[in-house]
């Protein structure tokens, strides 16, 4: 999954012209400074370990097909998918606007202006963050449609592509790579969203910064829909409830879901 924060400034609330008696303004903005850079660092952890799982799966499956087509004497057509099928969805909504101004008043009043990581018909990512005394939570929001790939399990159709990758994400987030800084997720399965979905809750830690994250993540057909909702505790932010998280986190996973599935389909 792509970073949604990485080389993005956040937005900054003011501070209505007051600042603390016993902080100097530039010790305020390197403890800020330093807030981001810890929550960059991980950002960027989960991002290298989706994407080393996703293709540690493809080198797998590449493997197995190139040992099957040798062993075989006679050759014979692979029974690929190379198209879209019938109800397979074309593109996503752009997730900027896909959550609905309802879930943001509810769970993260006062955010800034999204900001938009990655936007294109197949693949849009956007962050909503709330950075205001004693509120700092950060709302990650993804959707992303794929396209059928010969490696993928099954047939190589779209939605076995979308199900290895929601598969290579689940088993990211529960068992990271032993040098990961991140620590395992305990995942819950959710009934009643798409095929299948889960819910990830990681507690983590650098240095002082601890960032409680609840993921949700949903599957139908050849969409994934994610929505990362992160709490920070540092330097007088802080705590934020895992109950608000798990249910912010599902609102808005769900409004971007009920836009994909308007989206048009094959």
């Amino acid at each position: 999954m792509a970073d949604a924060w990485e080389g993005e400034e956040r937005p900054e609330w003011p501070n209505d012209g007051q600042q603390p008696p016993s902080q100097a303004p530039s010790s305020r903005q390197a403890r800020r400074s330093g807030r981001r850079a810890a929550a960059a660092r991980l950002r960027r952890s989960r991002r290298r370990v989706y994407l080393y799982c996703g293709l540690a799966i493809v080198v797998c499956v590449v493997a197995a097909v190139i040992v099957e087509s040798v062993t075989k004497h006679t050759p014979a057509k692979l029974p690929y998918v190379t198209s879209l099928q019938p109800g397979e969805f074309k593109s996503v909504p752009d997730t900027c606007s896909a959550v609905s101004p309802a879930v943001l008043t509810a769970f993260l009043p006062s955010a800034g202006q999204p900001v938009a990581t990655s936007l294109s018909s197949t693949d849009s990512q956007c962050t909503f963050t709330v950075d205001r005394r004693p509120t700092f939570l950060v709302l990650a929001v993804a959707a992303e449609s794929y396209e059928p790939f010969a490696a993928a399990s099954g047939d190589g159709s779209a939605s076995d592509n979308a199900l290895d990758q929601f598969a290579a994400a689940r088993q990211a987030l529960a068992h990271p790579p032993k040098k990961s800084p991140l620590p395992p997720a305990s995942i819950t399965p959710v009934a009643g969203l798409g095929k299948q979905a889960f819910m990830a809750v990681a507690l983590e830690h650098v240095g002082r910064v601890r960032d409680d994250v609840v993921t949700i993540m949903i599957l139908d057909r050849n969409v994934i829909v994610t929505a990362e909702l992160t709490g920070q505790d540092s330097g007088g932010f802080g705590p934020v409830s895992l109950t608000t998280l798990q249910a912010g986190a599902q609102a808005a996973a769900k409004s971007v879901l009920g836009k994909a599935l308007a989206q048009p389909t094959a």
